[in-house]
């Protein structure tokens, strides 16, 4: 007789996200933090400074180019019904996921950054 499995929780792709953007703006905190108490603090700054950089590029590349190609060049047509093509799709999207990873971690290293520059 095989034995019972308890339901698996699943979270939803942008709570997922926000938790581990929220702990990566944590670990980056940290790490500055860090650097800045050893006495390094133009590493701490530069660091912060690079970290936020890095973070606003990647996700400014997901979100540009995670769209399908067809969205980018679409024209709508003017008095005419939308195609269901262009409709946003249903399920969760890469640049939701990027902006929820995103967020939090540009929060945690701009307050890096402000604190320790």
């Amino acid at each position: 007789m095989p034995v019972p499995r308890e339901p698996r929780l699943s979270l939803a792709l942008p709570l997922r996200g926000a938790i581990l953007g929220a702990l990566l703006g944590l670990v980056t905190f940290t790490v500055v933090a860090l650097m800045w108490r050893a006495g390094a603090t133009h590493a701490a700054a530069t660091t912060a400074d690079y970290a936020l950089f890095v973070s606003l590029f990647c996700l400014a590349l997901t979100v540009v180019f995670g769209q399908p190609p067809r969205r980018r060049r679409a024209r709508v047509p003017i008095n005419q019904a939308v195609p269901h093509e262009w409709w946003p799709r249903e399920t969760d999207s890469v640049q939701m996921f990027a902006a929820c990873v995103g967020a939090p971690l540009i929060v945690g290293v701009g307050a890096a950054m402000l604190l320790f520059h």
